[in-house]
């Protein structure tokens, strides 16, 4: 995973349901938007990915599979400094978003 420089920071998360989107303005002015149920599949945590493949980065075609789910009620919450944690309607909290992965999986590049 290439290293964000120390001076982007995230300005701004939507999650936008009507959209299904989860949207990121960084400081940089480059934006971001994830299908949220892409975002989903691509929960970094041992549990979705295994120990082994946990701190690679998913196959950027996920973000262009057909959503299997619609997401309602996903809740954003800063994880200290590293990132965000996110809770989604089915109760799976257990991912931590890093700053530096969210910058990385940008479906732009």
């Amino acid at each position: 995973m290439s290293s964000m420089p120390e001076t982007v920071t995230c300005l701004r998360v939507i999650v936008n349901r009507e959209r299904q989107t989860f949207d990121i303005q960084w400081s940089d002015n480059h934006a971001c938007s994830f299908p949220l149920d892409g975002l989903r599949r691509a929960c970094p945590c041992a549990g979705c990915q295994g120990h082994e493949k946990m701190h690679e980065l998913p196959d950027p075609e996920i973000f262009h599979l057909p959503a299997l789910v619609r997401w309602e009620n996903v809740k954003v919450e800063v994880a200290g400094s590293v990132g965000l944690r996110l809770t989604w309607d089915d109760g799976h909290n257990s991912g931590i978003f890093t700053w530096e992965r969210l910058r990385a999986m940008c479906p732009c590049r």
